[in-house]
């Protein structure tokens, strides 16, 4: 289950990245955690405006939904939602075919359970530049979008420090941006992007788990954290 990402790159990085503007500059603000169990608002390139950086509550809705997000997140989890549970007819299937989106972070977070401890790592590129995490969206009837992250089966690197699930967010590798956000990109083709390991320069970083457990963030949060009986 994948809550929690960071977004610690500013406005005029994260334009310089995905060739696009803020629509809202002024919302945005850096984060080291994001944390999806509140209602939040994450950045997303749209097929419908992929010119424009939209704000976006993290955890789908369906279109015509009019009670509380935290209402629905409680029946339905909506956070990120596996692969291959998209090729279906679930009323969540449908926004791969037609609204599909890109989030672009600067890292998520993984844990590996070991001796009965559990211990947090912050995954992120060594050069600390933004990547795409693969989406799905709706509009609501009030022109709110709400998202949903794509997570897949883990890649050998992210094995080595994560063994609580086998699951990891998708990442889409820049040579596939165009291909996921155009209306015309047949569905076997967005089926086999989502199952492409893009090369990724990663690092993992232990932080400290009294802070990342307890909900805690400061500026220092992102920092690694040594642990003497690891």
């Amino acid at each position: 289950m994948y809550f929690k990402l960071s977004n610690t790159a500013t406005k005029e990085i994260l334009e310089k990245f995905t060739k696009a503007t803020f629509k809202y500059p002024n919302l945005y603000t850096p984060q080291q955690v994001i944390n999806g169990l509140h209602e939040v608002s994450v950045p997303i390139v749209t097929m419908q405006e992929k010119d424009k950086i939209s704000l976006s509550i993290w955890g789908l809705l369906p279109t015509k939904y009019s009670e509380d997000w935290s209402v629905f997140q409680c029946i339905c989890n909506t956070l990120n939602l596996h692969e291959n549970t998209l090729d279906s007819n679930l009323w969540f299937a449908q926004p791969l075919k037609e609204r599909r989106g890109l989030l672009p972070v600067t890292g998520f977070f993984t844990s590996f359970l070991k001796n009965g401890k559990s211990f947090p790592y912050h995954i992120s590129l060594k050069s600390g530049k933004p990547f795409y995490l693969a989406s799905i969206y709706n509009t609501l009837e009030d022109g709110f979008i709400t998202c949903a992250l794509l997570v897949g089966k883990s890649t050998g690197y992210i094995r080595q420090y994560q063994n609580t699930v086998d699951s990891m967010p998708i990442i889409i590798g820049e040579e596939d941006v165009e291909s996921w956000l155009a209306y015309q990109t047949p569905f076997e083709q967005v089926k086999s992007i989502l199952k492409r390991t893009p090369i990724c320069d990663f690092k993992a970083t232990p932080i400290a788990k009294e802070l990342f457990n307890n909900d805690i963030s400061y500026d220092s949060m992102l920092l690694s954290y040594e642990y003497p009986y690891f």
